[in-house]
């Protein structure tokens, strides 16, 4: 099964679900409100808002960034980007489905959002070198087969000194625990995931400079058991199988199975392009 079915295959009647939101939501729906469809990593709402705020830290200096989300999914993480003042926001996955559904809800946010959402590949990037100030991956390389080629991408597409962010889900030091479905692939072959140690070295052998690694599974798995006592206050139905499909309860449980039992963690590494290329040294 493809990536882009895994992700897509449930949003063909998206108008569906569209609707639902213009009827409960007639002002404009909020972050909060969409989470449920458009924030599917670890974390939630607050781990965007946590990579929001790392880069806003990041760019202070700058006033007008060109930020770039690779893998950017419903494009959760995107608007509350476009929030930090000046930024110009891109978002790119390789799903037609979710990018179409992302722009759609660009339209249903509060406050308005304006970015730009193109489909493509993110092991060939279709951007100009030295383009971004930032580039964030929000779960995404977990889904990408050559991460080196897609690393070099990023590499390539960032101006010197800039910025890339990564909250990415990595192999535990149990992968035989592991047990699938889960959000991000349904069988093994869908699912690249690397240790912390191969992931930095992945990192540093592109070019990149590491300035931090914070390890986040055991706030991750904190916040997992806290969504099965979450009470089910919603005035209308909204939820990840409306994308993931209905499989989404079992994939969710093996979700909480795999970190409990170490074979996931979470990671944030937060790294940097240097002034000069040491490519062209």
């Amino acid at each position: 099964m493809s990536i882009d079915h895994h992700y897509g295959n449930n949003l063909q009647q998206q108008q569906a679900l569209l609707s639902e939101l213009r009827s409960a939501c007639p002002n404009g729906a909020d972050a909060w409100q969409l989470a449920p469809i458009d924030q599917l990593h670890t974390g939630g709402l607050q781990a965007s808002l946590h990579l929001r705020d790392t880069l806003a830290a990041c760019l202070a200096s700058q006033p007008a960034p060109r930020i770039l989300d690779a893998g950017s999914g419903a494009g959760g993480l995107l608007r509350l980007l476009a929030q930090l003042p000046g930024a110009d926001v891109t978002g790119l996955d390789l799903c037609h489905n979710l990018n179409r559904l992302s722009l759609a809800l660009c339209q249903l946010y509060q406050p308005p959002c304006y970015l730009m959402q193109v489909s493509g590949d993110a092991h060939c990037m279709p951007f100009a070198s030295d383009h971004f100030d930032a580039i964030v991956l929000q779960h995404s390389l977990l889904n990408m087969p050559n991460p080196d080629q897609a690393l070099d991408e990023c590499l390539r597409v960032l101006r010197p000194g800039g910025h890339l962010v990564l909250h990415e889900l990595i192999q535990g030091p149990a992968p035989a625990q592991m047990q699938f479905p889960v959000p991000w692939a349904r069988e093994p072959e869908q699912s690249h995931l690397h240790s912390a140690g191969t992931l930095s070295a992945r990192l540093q052998a592109r070019g990149f400079q590491i300035r931090t690694t914070t390890d986040l599974t055991a706030s991750t798995l904190a916040w997992r058991q806290r969504q099965d006592n979450r009470p089910q206050a919603q005035t209308f139905r909204l939820t990840p199988a409306l994308i993931l499909g209905p499989d989404f309860p079992l994939m969710f449980a093996n979700l909480l199975h795999n970190l409990r039992h170490g074979a996931v963690g979470v990671m944030q590494y937060l790294a940097s392009k240097p002034a000069s290329d040491p490519r062209l040294r």
